[in-house]
C-alpha cells in the first residue's frame, strides 16, 4: 500500500511538472498618474523588471489614445527627441516571452525596435515595425525563445525626432515561480527510491 503510495506521489509530482506554466505579467501604467518620474521612483511600482532610460534619467506618465493597441496612460522617455535614447528593461529571472506596444502620433516616420539578450549579451531574438508618418496608433512588438534564456530586452523608436515614441503594455513571462521540470523529477525519483530502499530494509 505504502508502496502503491509513493509511486502515485512520483507521478504526481511528474505530472505537475510537465503541466506547470509559467504567469504572463502586464504592466499597462494605468494605475500611475500623469507627471515626470525619476527612474528610481518609476522602478518602485514594479516587480520582476526594471527599467532603464538611456538617454536621460527620468519617465514621463502622459495620458494617450493610440488604438487599436493602446490607451490611456502610456510612458514616454523623458527628455525625448534624444539621440540614443532607448529604453533597456532588466528582468529579474531569465524568461522566454517578452512584448511591449510602441507607437506615436504623426509627428514623423519611426522605425521601432526590439531586441532580447541573454546573460551573456548575445542576441537572442529581436522584432521590428516600421510606423508611417501617417500613422496615430501603436503596434505592439514581441520576441520569444524555446526556453527562458532572455535576461534583458532594449527596445525604441528612431526617426527624425529620434526617440520620442510612446510605449505600453509590457508583457513578460514570470517563469521564476516555476518549478524546473528536473528538478521535479529529481524529487519523483528520490520519493520511489527511497520507497524501494525503505522496502528492502524492511525485507
Amino acid at each position: 500500500m505504502k508502496r502503491a503510495l509513493m509511486i502515485l506521489l512520483s507521478i504526481g509530482v511528474v505530472s505537475f511538472a510537465a503541466n506547470a506554466e509559467a504567469t504572463l505579467i502586464t504592466y499597462d501604467f494605468n494605475s500611475l498618474a500623469s507627471g515626470n518620474y525619476t527612474e528610481a521612483a518609476f522602478n518602485t511600482n514594479f516587480l520582476g523588471v526594471t527599467f532603464d532610460n538611456t538617454g536621460g534619467s527620468d519617465f514621463q506618465i502622459q495620458t494617450v489614445s493610440l488604438d487599436p493597441d493602446f490607451s490611456g496612460q502610456a510612458v514616454l522617455n523623458f527628455p525625448f527627441n534624444t539621440a540614443g535614447n532607448s529604453t533597456i528593461a532588466t528582468l529579474s529571472s531569465l524568461t522566454d516571452y517578452v512584448s511591449v506596444t510602441i507607437g506615436d502620433y504623426d509627428a514623423d516616420a519611426d522605425n521601432l525596435y526590439l531586441y532580447a539578450y541573454d546573460s551573456f549579451n548575445t542576441l537572442v531574438d529581436s522584432a521590428f515595425f516600421y510606423n508611417p508618418a501617417s500613422s496615430y496608433a501603436g503596434n505592439t512588438l514581441s520576441v520569444s525563445t524555446g526556453s527562458a534564456s532572455i535576461a534583458w530586452v532594449e527596445f525604441y523608436g528612431v526617426g527624425v525626432n529620434n526617440n520620442s515614441v510612446y510605449w505600453d503594455n509590457f508583457t513578460f513571462n514570470d517563469t521564476a515561480s516555476v518549478p524546473e521540470p528536473s528538478t521535479m523529477l529529481l524529487l519523483g525519483s528520490g520519493l520511489v527510491g527511497l520507497g524501494f530502499v525503505r522496502r528492502k530494509f524492511k525485507g
